[in-house]
């Protein structure tokens, strides 16, 4: 019924803008007579024609007013003019609405408070950190094109389907404009052929963990996550991430034998801590099942009431302790990956050991690779992740303010998949205020609550001061909520009647109220847009412009070229990545100054 009455009411709408259209028509042809006329009597040196354009008129028809010999010429003249002016117009049109998308129409009919836009839009307005810029472009507005930024006191949750281009629209962009130390993690290897190049070419040194081989990179340096164990607290943090990550999505969690294996494991981790064991240890001591040596080792580094909880799980019945174990063990079964040694382990070699306290002091790049699966390092990403993350908040607390000097920017690109941080909903709203600006890329919302649950994805959701939604999703909750936000509009509908017996008929219009943007739009949102909510002001739709366009085009495509040459060394492909054509944008780069 809806649709039939959109139509009727577009049938009635043209209709009117026909006739409106033949009135002009008419209006334009009397005038051009009336010019030619008159201007062809003075070429000629003719009486002075009539000066109403209808006597005029009339007066040519019934050949009482002569027609000059000079205003067929003038008549000429002004087609060829007229044609001219007209074909000019078609065609900036045309242009104009090749660029142009109907949800760039439909943006205008969103509330829209200017003054609070303006924290995003206008730099004087924007929480800015001195000498370092003026933010994360975004996109432009599709309303006043305006540079939208997410300042230096923003977090950020984006929800982008597959394809969608938010490698190359947001999580490219961001790396390349933080103005410190950066952390990424993704499950390709494109992030980093975009942007390893020119983050080197400005001074940043680049670390790339890749334990799977996603980039074909070999362990030049090595990293120990037990660093993060120095307490039993840390330890249980640690453990924690390990069992989170491993957990597949959707699984549930056993009332007994997951707390008591992440706790098992917990133990174990801050052991081999303080015996200055590797990683790998601990799954050594969970594959045997009893080691009195961590006990003591435990007791006699003052952990006295670790070491007795130890000793009680050993002591379990067979089944009750295998059951456990078994738990504890499924949690690190990643490191039976004869791969991830090197990674984690000091060889001997005097390669560089990796320290995420100096990390978060410096201007250094680090990805971190891994993909879902059988396999996965995934656990390893997580906890990587949170060892950077937490030691720049530890900096922040140290430094003036309580926030880091210079930004640390974190775009953690499929986040559900490679980092399944279990607290990151609960921290996600201070780290804005300590300058660690996380931006979390999602593919859809039910990603998000695989991991953290209902409340928990809300929990971060809501508490993101930038919340975008670049397309790509059929989840019909999700879209509708975008949708309420995003308000309605009036439209004028059409409703016509029929007197059968005397074949009239008779029109009225009413006015309803109709969402500015339905589900169906919103999961049709067209490739380079997307919804923007933000803190403190309304729905905004803005233009996401592809790295290759902007400032940073030609840095980035001499590091995908120089990519392209290592890949074909090593005899692999170079990955998809998207081309300057794939977005049907206007070529407006946003440049250093904006």
């Amino acid at each position: 019924m809806r649709r039939a009455r959109n139509r009727l009411s577009q049938s009635a709408q043209a209709e009117e803008l026909y006739a409106v259209f033949a009135v002009a028509a008419v209006i334009a042809l009397v005038a051009l007579i009336w010019t030619a006329v008159h201007l062809g009597a003075a070429i000629d040196h003719l009486p002075t024609p009539a000066n109403n354009p209808v006597l005029l008129v009339l007066g040519l028809l019934r050949k009482r007013t002569p027609w000059p010999l000079a205003a067929t010429f003038v008549v000429a003249a002004e087609v060829v003019s007229a044609s001219a002016l007209a074909f000019a117009v078609v065609w900036v049109v045309a242009q104009h609405r090749g660029r142009r998308e109907l949800v760039d129409v439909l943006a205008r009919r969103l509330p829209r408070n200017t003054n609070a836009l303006r924290r995003y839009s206008e730099l004087e307005h924007a929480p800015v950190a001195a000498g370092v810029g003026p933010g994360l472009a975004l996109g432009y507005d599709v309303v006043s094109g305006a540079v939208i930024r997410q300042s230096w006191e923003d977090v950020a949750a984006i929800i982008a389907g597959a394809r969608t281009g938010k490698t190359t629209t947001q999580v490219a962009p961001a790396i390349l404009a933080a103005p410190g130390a950066v952390y990424t993690c993704s499950n390709k290897r494109d992030v980093v052929d975009l942007t390893a190049g020119p983050r080197t070419k400005v001074g940043s040194k680049v670390w790339i963990f890749d334990p799977q081989g996603i980039a074909e990179t070999q362990p030049t340096w090595w990293w120990n996550p037990l660093d993060m164990a120095t307490n039993l607290a840390d330890a249980r943090n640690l453990a924690g991430l390990f069992a989170a990550a491993s957990r597949p999505p959707g699984a549930q969690r056993d009332a007994y034998f997951d707390p008591e294996g992440e706790e098992l494991l917990a133990i174990l981790l801050l052991a081999a801590r303080l015996s200055d064991e590797p990683l790998t240890t601990v799954y050594e001591w969970l594959s045997t099942g009893r080691n009195d040596r961590v006990v003591s080792r435990l007791a006699a580094g003052g952990h006295e009431l670790a070491a007795s909880a130890l000793l009680d799980v050993m002591n379990q019945p067979d089944k009750q302790r295998a059951g456990v174990f078994g738990t504890a063990r499924k949690d690190v079964s990643f490191l039976a990956d004869p791969n991830l040694g090197d990674w984690i382990t000091d060889r001997g070699d005097n390669r560089a050991r990796f320290d995420t306290d100096a990390f978060a002091r410096s201007t250094d790049t680090l990805y971190s690779l891994s993909k879902e699966g059988p396999g996965s390092a995934g656990p390893l990403t997580a906890a990587l992740t949170a060892a950077v993350v937490l030691s720049a908040e530890r900096l922040a607390a140290r430094s003036v303010g309580g926030r880091l000097e210079v930004p640390m920017v974190c775009p953690l690109d499929e986040v559900a998949n490679v980092c399944r941080w279990r607290e990151l909903p609960d921290l996600y709203s201070h780290y804005g205020s300590r300058g660690i600006i996380l931006v979390s890329f999602l593919q859809s919302w039910s990603q998000g609550v695989d991991v953290w649950g209902e409340q928990g994805m809300r929990k971060l959701w809501g508490a993101a001061n930038i919340r975008l939604y670049g397309g790509g999703s059929n989840e019909q909750g999700f879209l509708h909520d975008i949708s309420s936000v995003c308000g309605e509009m009036d439209t004028r509908q059409l409703t016509t009647s029929y007197n059968g017996g005397r074949g009239g008929r008779s029109r009225s219009y009413a006015t309803r109220r109709e969402p500015i943007f339905d589900v169906a739009m919103l999961a049709a949102l067209p490739r380079g847009r997307a919804v923007l909510m933000a803190s403190g002001i309304d729905p905004v739709v803005i233009r996401t412009q592809s790295v290759l366009d902007g400032p940073y085009g030609a840095a980035v495509r001499d590091s995908l070229a120089k990519a392209a040459v290592t890949v074909t060394h090593s005899d692999r492909h170079l990955p998809f990545v998207e081309s300057s054509q794939s977005h049907e944008l206007e070529k407006e780069p946003m440049n250093d100054d904006d």
